[in-house]
């Protein structure tokens, strides 16, 4: 019997860790390797100021969501990855534009010495294209007053596989604080949901003089589900429950 419940207080336990596990929100690389350049390859790239070209690039347009420190929505995707037909975006009030781009493999093109091409940011590129409009993000390592590159690896190029970026981004599903009026700081209830661009990888970046095309990527803002009780809370409340559970079995076993 004591075995048994031994068993049980174990399992609980480690149930306890997993639920705190499962609902934690993920943590994922935010990949960034310059501020405010239009025309490095291969790269992730912070706009804070008014850019141009960049017609080959996939560009998300972040808002500051008021109220939540270090947040921003999502207002708008642009993709001109497969045809070069994305135009620069407007940088929003305290906000900005996050651009990449594949880069070519110039070795294999027998045009030059570099392959800008790498692992990283074809990661960062493939994960992008699985955001929303709408969407709101928690940024850490991002520092948009210095504008200093988040990176452990400052002596490598950016476009090796080596290269280390330490700027992370978590999904933020969390209340929006309300104004002195009762509204939410941001119109994220009234957003219609428009999702990412998915066009492939594109061979070569072209000639970015040509005058790119007008995205046909949605522009309507759509908000996060923040219905219901935030996870976090449900998470406090689940583990709660456990160590209820695990405080009961321990009673019972010194009884017995």
């Amino acid at each position: 019997m004591k075995k048994f419940i031994t068993f049980a207080l174990v399992a609980v336990l480690l149930c306890a860790a997993l639920c705190t596990s499962a609902f934690a929100a993920e943590e994922k690389p935010f990949w960034v390797t310059h501020f405010n350049d239009p025309y490095p390859e291969g790269a992730g790239v912070v706009f804070t100021d008014p850019y141009e070209h960049a017609g080959w690039w996939l560009h998300v347009v972040f808002e500051p969501v008021n109220g939540v420190e270090n947040t921003y929505k999502i207002t708008n995707i642009v993709s001109g990855l497969s045809d070069g037909s994305a135009t620069p975006q407007e940088i929003p009030e305290g906000g900005f534009v996050w651009a990449a781009n594949y880069g070519n493999d110039y070795p294999a093109l027998n045009l030059g010495d570099i392959d800008y091409t790498n692992p990283n940011c074809n990661a960062a590129i493939t994960d992008a294209l699985t955001w929303s409009v709408g969407q709101m993000f928690t940024f850490s390592g991002l520092d948009l007053d210095t504008l200093t590159v988040p990176t452990s690896t400052p002596d490598v190029a950016w476009y090796e596989d080596s290269y280390v970026c330490t700027a992370t981004y978590t999904l933020y599903e969390g209340d929006v604080p309300a104004t002195s009026d009762g509204e939410p700081t941001d119109d994220s209830e009234d957003d219609t949901s428009a999702p990412a661009d998915t066009e492939s990888k594109t061979e070569s970046k072209g000639d970015e003089s040509k005058a790119p095309a007008t995205s046909s990527a949605d522009s309507s803002d759509a908000p996060a589900d923040d219905a219901g009780m935030p996870i976090w809370v449900i998470a406090l409340i689940v583990v709660a429950a456990l160590a209820v559970v695990a405080v009961i079995v321990i009673v019972i076993i010194k009884k017995k």
